[in-house]
C-alpha cells in the first residue's frame, strides 16, 4: 500500500533541495514544477512500494511433484473416495491462496514482473490438485460407474463445481499473461487489466467455497451407500439349493468362479454384485445341510465366507475379497469331478453339479 507520509516526506525533501540549489534568494518555484515533481514522486513511491511487496512475499511452495504411480484398482473404494476429498480439499485451500495473492499484489494497484511470477507460483498449485481431482473423478467412474448409484450423482455434482472452478482459474491465467506481455513491453499496466485479474480472483474464491460445500458429504454418502447394498442382499433367500455335499462344494467353486470371472475387468456392476449374492446364499445353504456329511473335510466351517466376501465387495473393498476368493479357494481342496455328486435341483443348473449327459439312445 501506498505510505502518504512517505509521500509529503519526499515532497518535502524535494522541495527542500530546490530551494538549497541556485542563489540565496530563489525565485518562487511555478505550479507547474511542483505537479511534476509530486507525479514524479508518487509514481517512484508507487513503484518502490510494488517492489517492497515484491521482496516480502512469502515464498510458495513448488508445485507438487507427482508421487509413485498408484494402482488404484488396488485400493478400496472408500480409499479411492478419500482421495478424491483430499485432492477437492487441496483444490479449494490453493484457490483461496491463489486468490490471497491477487489480492496482496493488487492493493497498490502497480504489478511488477515478481508479482506475477508469485501469482503464478499459487495458480499452478490450484490448477494442479483441480487436475488431479479431476483425474481421481475419472477413475472412480472407470472402477464404480457400473456399482454405484447415489456416489456417482454425488461425484457428477462435484465435477460440476471443479469445472467452473478450472474456467476461473483460466481467466486468472489469462489476465496474467496480459499483464505479463505489459510489463515485458515496458508499458505501465492498465487498471482495468488488473480490474479483470481481481474479479476472476474474486469468482474462484466463489466457486472454491461452492466446491467444498458440494464436496462435504461425498464421504456419508458413499459409507450410506455402501451399508444399502449390504442391506439389499442380506434379503436374498437361497432358490436353488445343492442336493449333497459334493454338489455343495461344487456351488462353491461356481461362487468362486463367478467371482473371478466378473472381477477380470477390475470392476464389478450391481447385477453381478447380485448374481454373486444369490450363488453365496446357496451354496451357503448346501454348506449347512450337507457340509458336515459324509467323508471329506467338514465344509460347514467354511458358511460364514460366502457373506463376508460378497459384503466385502458391496462395500467396495476389492483388493481385500479378491485376496479372500483366492484364499477360499485353495482352503476348498480338489474340485469335484465331472459328473459327481447329484447336483442342485432343477437339473442343469450349476456346472458339474448334475453330471454329464448320458450316451445317446
Amino acid at each position: 500500500m501506498k505510505s502518504r507520509l512517505r509521500i509529503v516526506l519526499s515532497v518535502s525533501i524535494m522541495a527542500s533541495m530546490i530551494l538549497a540549489c541556485g542563489s540565496q534568494t530563489p525565485p518562487t518555484a511555478s505550479p507547474d514544477v511542483v505537479n511534476t515533481a509530486l507525479a514524479a514522486t508518487q509514481q517512484s513511491q508507487a513503484l518502490a512500494q510494488a517492489t517492497v511487496n515484491s521482496a516480502s512475499l512469502t515464498a510458495m511452495p513448488m508445485t507438487p511433484t507427482p508421487g509413485p504411480t498408484v494402482e488404484y484398482v488396488n485400493l478400496t473404494e472408500e480409499e479411492l473416495a478419500a482421495l478424491i476429498d483430499q485432492a477437492v480439499a487441496e483444490a479449494v485451500s490453493a484457490t483461496e491462496q491463489a486468490t490471497t495473492a491477487v489480492t496482496y499484489t493488487t492493493t497498490d494497484d502497480a504489478v511488477t514482473t515478481d508479482e506475477v511470477v508469485y501469482v503464478y507460483d499459487y495458480y499452478y498449485y490450484a490448477d494442479y490438485y483441480v487436475e488431479y481431482a479431476e483425474d481421481l473423478l475419472a477413475e472412480y467412474y472407470t472402477l464404480y460407474s457400473d456399482l454405484a448409484t447415489d456416489m456417482i450423482t454425488e461425484l457428477n455434482a462435484i465435477e460440476s463445481e471443479l469445472s467452473q472452478l478450472n474456467d476461473t482459474l483460466t481467466s486468472i491465467d489469462s489476465s496474467l499473461q496480459e499483464i505479463s506481455s505489459t510489463l515485458e513491453q515496458g508499458l505501465a499496466v492498465a487498471e482495468e487489466s488488473i480490474a479483470q485479474l481481481e474479479a476472476a480472483a474474486q469468482q474462484a474464491q466463489t466457486n472454491a467455497q461452492e466446491l467444498q460445500t458440494q464436496a462435504q458429504d461425498m464421504i456419508s454418502v458413499l459409507q450410506a451407500e455402501q451399508q444399502g447394498r449390504v442391506d439389499q442382499l442380506s434379503q436374498i433367500q437361497p432358490n436353488n439349493i445343492p442336493t449333497d455335499k459334493i454338489a455343495a462344494l461344487q456351488s462353491a467353486f461356481d461362487f468362486v468362479d463367478f467371482a473371478n470371472t466378473a472381477m477380470s475387468d477390475n470392476k464389478l456392476s450391481r447385477d453381478e454384485l447380485t448374481n454373486l449374492a444369490q450363488l453365496g446364499k446357496n451354496a451357503q445353504a448346501g454348506f449347512a445341510g450337507f457340509g458336515g456329511t459324509g467323508t471329506g473335510p467338514d465344509l460347514t466351517q467354511f458358511s460364514g465366507k460366502f457373506d463376508e466376501i460378497t459384503n466385502q465387495f458391496a462395500r467396495g473393498q476389492m483388493p481385500q475379497a479378491r485376496g479372500n476368493i483366492g484364499q477360499f479357494e485353495t482352503s476348498l481342496g480338489s474340485r469335484p469331478s465331472p459328473g459327481a455328486g447329484g447336483g442342485p435341483p432343477g437339473g442343469g443348473g450349476l456346472p458339474g453339479g448334475g453330471g454329464g449327459p448320458g450316451p445317446r439312445p
